[in-house]
């Protein structure tokens, strides 16, 4: 697990009120008890935390805790002292 997975995790953990080892890039967010509200709190959460904006269009994509780690990985600008690719 990378250390943004882990940061996406713990931020999911604390917004979803679930503990992070049930929490996996494969688990359907539908499956962990996560409805359409509490995404939508997931979601602001995830943009406080990482400075990035989900725009409303793909929050329908957005069905697993890997969806979520990936959008967060292409939307998060680059540490300090890193190049994007």
């Amino acid at each position: 697990m990378t250390n943004l997975e882990a940061q996406v995790i713990a931020v999911l953990s604390r917004s979803a009120m679930l503990p992070a080892s049930a929490l996996s890039g494969d688990k359907r967010l539908a499956d962990l008890g996560i409805g359409s509200l509490e995404q939508i709190e997931c979601i602001l959460a995830l943009e406080d935390e990482f400075k990035v904006e989900f725009p409303d269009t793909n929050l329908q994509k957005m069905e697993t805790v890997q969806d979520l780690v990936d959008f967060v990985r292409r939307a998060a600008p680059p540490p300090p002292g890193r190049t994007s690719s």
